[in-house]
């Protein structure tokens, strides 16, 4: 499993269900790959219409190679619709073909990545090997700032051309998560001559691809629309001939958009939803991949560079009444550490400081005394579910002698710049659950030197090491073994404030079809459909 599992009391069977298909993503080694998607469309799958999905924030441009996670309203949706993913991650923890036919190892150090026979781009240039390389090129150059540019440049030379359909990768040491990793960090193949034709000017890159759909307008902030690709390989999909984007920050007016049917879905959490899930003709539709709440610690300047400090927040905050403040609801459950007793990897023997007031003042005392005051400044973004959460870690925090708080509430677009690129606070919190489809690559992502997840900065060789060794062998015991190491490490380090999990759901329209999760959660564009009576899933 991903991430350290509590929710509410009341959830225990839906939970449950996710517990269990978090064992297999926690503890499946790829090794091989079934060819055919995990799961087919629907038997009452309808060709044509229209549909709409609510985004939480728009995309800044049609690079291929600038992706930021694959969960289900983020702007992968819209590069996905376009591109497609070259493989996926099923929720069965499975690595998956998807524009490429599969993706197979024998010993997780050579890779063998087989395409699709006649697939072509949109401008009539053929979907190759070739085409996959220059992609994978272009985001291991430092120049064009791809995220997953130490993740590819780290095996890019080990990449050789076989023919037109086969890439053989041969990695520098063992990494039996190379395919779930390129699935979610480097997944998106655009025509090189429309790359080539914008050259370095981001903004001028058209979005060419061979996914489900065509680009057809973007009214930037607002909306964007696509028209079914009529030479998609996996015909008769795509169903739909129209898919929308409707750009919504606030979370009330995206929910009010699905009730009142002026969009199909939007992603959420059931807290944020309440009553609205009853109305008539909306639903709900779980995507069962658990994920995690956390906070970034600022680990290179200011409080939180004093481990007291860290330790100090996480005695002086209750988190059950945080996610109760948060999500007003009651029975959140405490984590222990980054696993729970849920996953194989579970390791009782270290756990994360509890709550603990007199043990929070010491700690803040003691910082005062030696000159280090605990003054923070508390960063996220203005909706308002964060608006809750900040305001209460203020109230609580500012009761303690010793302690200053500033909150900082930005535009959900401007987050991620201030806290990962500036590195601009002392306490960052994203909004929502990261999700992943097993241990890697967030854990890592979040936790290693220079992981893209990891905004705080947090770097520690121990850490590195237990990671890489994680990820070097096939052999589950020792798996094991380099994960309990983490989960110390964790625990004496605190490099991250964990405060609860949540699985999403989407509340859509109840005749919304063809709902096909993969990665984090971001849904299969291809299977959707529009019923003419109600058919979506409960």
């Amino acid at each position: 499993m991903t991430f350290t599992q509590f929710t509410r009391k009341s959830s225990a069977v839906r939970m449950g269900r996710a517990a269990a298909i978090a064992l297999l993503l926690g503890s499946s080694v790829l090794i091989g790959m079934t060819t055919t998607a995990f799961a087919q469309a629907d038997e009452q799958a309808v060709s044509g219409g229209e549909m709409t999905i609510i985004a939480g924030s728009d995309i800044k441009s049609w690079d291929p190679a600038i992706t930021s996670g694959t969960f289900p309203g983020g702007p992968m949706d819209q590069l996905d619709a376009v591109y497609g993913f070259l493989v996926y991650v099923d929720l069965e923890g499975k690595v998956q073909g998807g524009m490429a036919e599969s993706l197979t190892s024998d010993d997780a150090t050579v890779w063998t990545l087989k395409l699709r026979p006649d697939v072509k781009f949109t401008d009539g240039n053929p979907y190759d090997a070739e085409a996959v390389v220059y992609n994978w090129k272009r985001a291991a150059n430092p120049d064009t700032l791809a995220p997953a540019q130490p993740f590819v440049s780290s095996w890019i030379d080990g990449v050789k051309i076989i023919d037109p359909l086969t890439i053989e990768i041969t990695l520098p040491t063992p990494n039996r998560n190379f395919g779930s990793t390129l699935a979610q960090s480097s997944p998106f193949v655009a025509s090189p001559a429309a790359l080539e034709a914008a050259g370095t000017d981001k903004a001028a890159i058209k979005p060419v691809g061979a996914g489900a759909f065509l680009f057809e307008s973007w009214d930037q902030g607002i909306s964007l629309s696509f028209k079914r690709n009529p030479d998609y390989w996996d015909q008769p999909r795509p169903y739909l001939d129209t898919l929308k984007f409707a750009i919504i920050p606030e979370t009330n007016s995206r929910i009010s958009t699905v009730v009142q049917g002026g969009a199909q879905m939007m992603a959420g959490y059931p807290y944020q939803f309440g009553a609205n899930a009853e109305a008539p003709s909306v639903t709900t539709h779980e995507i069962p991949i658990p994920g995690l709440y956390r906070a970034y610690f600022n680990q290179v300047a200011g409080t939180f560079t004093d481990h007291r400090a860290r330790e100090a927040f996480y005695h002086a905050v209750d988190p059950a009444r945080l996610m109760q403040a948060y999500t007003q609801l009651e029975g959140y459950v405490t984590p222990t550490n980054y696993f729970t007793q849920a996953s194989p990897y579970y390791d009782p023997a270290d756990v994360l400081p509890t709550y603990d007031p007199a043990k929070a003042q010491e700690l803040f005392d003691a910082l005062a005394a030696d000159g280090k005051p605990f003054k923070i400044k508390l960063v996220s973004y203005s909706n308002s579910d964060l608006k809750r959460l900040t305001s209460y870690l203020q109230q609580v925090l500012t009761a303690y002698e010793n302690v200053e708080v500033e909150v900082e509430l930005v535009d959900q677009a401007m987050l991620k710049p201030q806290c990962q690129t500036q590195v601009n606070f002392d306490l960052c919190i994203d909004g929502g659950v990261l999700v992943a489809n097993g241990a890697e690559p967030i854990i890592s992502n979040m936790l290693k030197t220079g992981g893209v997840d990891n905004w705080g900065q947090y770097s520690s060789e121990a850490m590195d090491g237990f990671l890489n060794a994680a990820n070097a062998t096939m052999d589950q015991t020792e798996v094991k073994a380099a994960y309990a190491n983490v989960q110390k490490v964790v625990a004496e380090d605190l490099p991250l404030y964990i405060f609860g999990s949540e699985t999403r759901f989407l509340l859509l329209r109840d005749n919304t079809g063809g709902i096909v999760p993969s990665n984090g959660g971001i849904l299969q564009k291809q299977y959707l459909y529009v019923c003419e009576d109600a058919c979506a899933a409960e």
